[in-house]
């Protein structure tokens, strides 16, 4: 876990790489790697340009308790256009 709270850029960034890495993300896997508030990073991300699919899941908390419809970001790469994919490349730190 972090020591220090993370700036909202570098949880993007965190997010950015998870979901390349693993496919996608919820709330739960989002906390467990020190990103707060997933929903707003997500929404700070579309700002960006940067496009995402989502499904609502049936998942158990660190605590064991079901909820449902959580939601599961990814990215949306057939609906981004180059310069989308720039974007998330740079944020990435691949280009």
């Amino acid at each position: 876990m972090y020591k220090h709270a993370l700036s909202a850029n570098n949880q993007q960034i965190i997010i950015a790489k998870y979901i390349t890495k693993y496919g996608s993300v919820n709330r739960y896997e989002a906390d467990a790697i020190g990103v707060c508030h997933l929903a707003a990073r997500i929404k700070e991300l579309k700002y960006k340009g940067i496009i995402f699919n989502w499904v609502d899941e049936k998942v158990f908390d660190p605590h064991g308790i079901e909820h449902d419809r959580v939601r599961r970001y990814s990215f949306k790469y057939k609906a981004m256009n180059k310069g989308e994919i720039e974007k998330l490349n740079k944020l990435l730190g691949k280009s």
